[in-house]
């Protein structure tokens, strides 16, 4: 699978959009795994110059802030799952 259609795969729209347009910036992610939050993980995050900031086991994810170029890094782990950017929910 090419780069592109990985990236269309795992990434979140927006994540995907911002990664093409604007991506000067730090993101604000949840990286869904295939068995929640593991010590690979940890050292990927570390790797990629990214923060954890939560765990999110019940829905086997975690929350962290990493740099956006870092993005095209982390969906090449066989453990990512999907990654959704990270932003306030309002109800209209």
């Amino acid at each position: 699978m090419d780069e592109d259609a990985l990236m269309k795969e795992k990434l979140d729209p927006d994540l995907y959009r911002k990664l093409k347009d604007d991506c000067a910036e730090p993101v604000q992610v949840i990286v869904q795994t295939q068995d929640g939050l593991k010590e690979d993980d940890r050292k990927i995050m570390k790797t990629l110059g990214g923060k954890i900031k939560d765990d999110l086991y019940i829905i086997n994810a975690f929350s962290a802030e990493l740099p956006c170029m870092a993005l095209k890094s982390l969906i090449l782990s066989p453990r990512v799952v999907r990654v959704y950017f990270d932003a306030q929910v309002r109800a209209i």
